[in-house]
C-alpha cells in the first residue's frame, strides 16, 4: 500500500511539474540578427519538441513584429536559431561559444546550447531541427517528422 501511495505522489508531482513547465511563459532575453540568420536567446522552451514547435507557431508573428525580424517570405533570415541563454554573456575564452559582433564589449558570447533551429525546405515548408530529429509543417498545418 505504501508503494502505491508513493508512486501516486511521485506521479502527481511529475505531472504537475510538466504542466507548470509547459504553461510557463518563455522569456526572450535578446535577439541578434543579420541578413541571413537570427539568433534568439531565451531562458527556456517547453519540454517536448512538438510543444516547442507549437510555441513558435503561436508566437512567431508577435516575435517578428516586436523584434523586427523580417519574415522568410519577405526576404528575412534563412535560419532562426533559438539558444538557451544559460549563465548569460561571457568572454570568448577557449570554450566553444557563439560571439555576437553587434555588441561592443568583450562579454559578447554565449555557450552554444541550441534548443531549436527553424529553416525552410526546398519546397518552402517550415523545418524545425533538434539535436536528433527534424519536423516539417505540411501545407495543411500538420506537424510531421521529416524523413531522411
Amino acid at each position: 500500500m505504501k508503494k502505491i501511495i508513493s508512486l501516486s505522489l511521485i506521479s502527481i508531482v511529475l505531472v504537475s511539474f510538466y504542466l507548470w513547465h509547459e504553461n510557463s511563459a518563455v522569456n526572450i532575453i535578446a535577439i541578434h540578427q543579420n541578413k541571413y540568420t537570427a539568433e534568439i536567446l531565451v531562458d527556456r522552451l517547453p519540454l517536448t519538441e512538438r510543444s516547442r514547435i507549437k510555441w513558435w507557431v503561436g508566437n512567431r508573428k508577435e516575435i517578428e513584429g516586436k523584434y523586427r525580424i523580417v519574415s522568410f517570405e519577405n526576404g528575412g533570415p534563412d535560419y532562426i536559431t533559438i539558444y538557451k541563454f544559460g549563465d548569460g554573456y561571457k568572454k570568448e575564452g577557449k570554450e566553444d561559444r557563439l560571439c555576437f559582433d553587434d555588441m561592443d564589449t568583450e562579454t559578447n558570447c554565449i555557450d552554444k546550447d541550441i534548443l531549436m533551429t527553424i529553416s525552410r525546405t526546398r519546397e518552402g515548408l517550415e523545418r524545425f531541427t533538434f539535436s536528433d530529429s527534424s519536423y516539417v509543417i505540411s501545407g495543411d498545418g500538420v506537424i510531421k517528422p521529416e524523413l531522411k
